[in-house]
């Protein structure tokens, strides 16, 4: 069983501060949803493995970018990482076959888990990110660069 899900910490950041007025959220730029809105608390498990980032405040747009990107590698058979933009920590995902061994730098644990059911649990928290944030920022839905998580 694989768990990714994240708590909101804030209605969004606009660059590191909070605005509940802020920018059109439906012209943002890719860089700047990634980067500096929607600051979350991750939460990822895989059965008893807990590999959730210890600390708070991940923008859970360049999450799900920087997952989206490592699953494009292991279809590939390759060996990737997911980076943070407020840290140097790291999640290593190394490809067995149909399975993927996954290890991180903050915890001394590690697991194994199937390919598609990764995905499967990447598509849940995209899902889960954008049906959400939709809701609570209209302008947010209209915005053109999210398309690109739905590839």
């Amino acid at each position: 069983m694989i768990k990714i899900e994240y708590r909101q910490t804030g209605p969004y950041v606009d660059r590191g501060q909070e605005n509940r007025e802020g920018v059109d959220l439906a012209v943002v730029s890719r860089a700047d949803l990634r980067w500096y809105y929607f600051l979350s608390d991750l939460t990822f498990t895989i059965g008893e493995a807990e590999l959730s980032p210890p600390w708070s405040w991940t923008p859970v747009f360049d999450f799900l970018w920087s997952m989206k990107g490592a699953l494009e590698h292991l279809e590939r058979g390759e060996r990737t990482t997911i980076g943070f933009t407020e840290n140097a920590e790291l999640i290593s995902l190394l490809p067995e076959g149909e399975e993927v061994r996954v290890s991180c730098t903050y915890a001394a644990t590690e697991a194994v888990c199937g390919r598609v059911d990764l995905k499967d649990a990447w598509l849940a928290l995209r899902q889960a990110v954008l049906t959400q944030l939709s809701v609570e920022y209209p302008r947010l839905a209209a915005n053109p660069v999210l398309a690109e998580l739905r590839l």
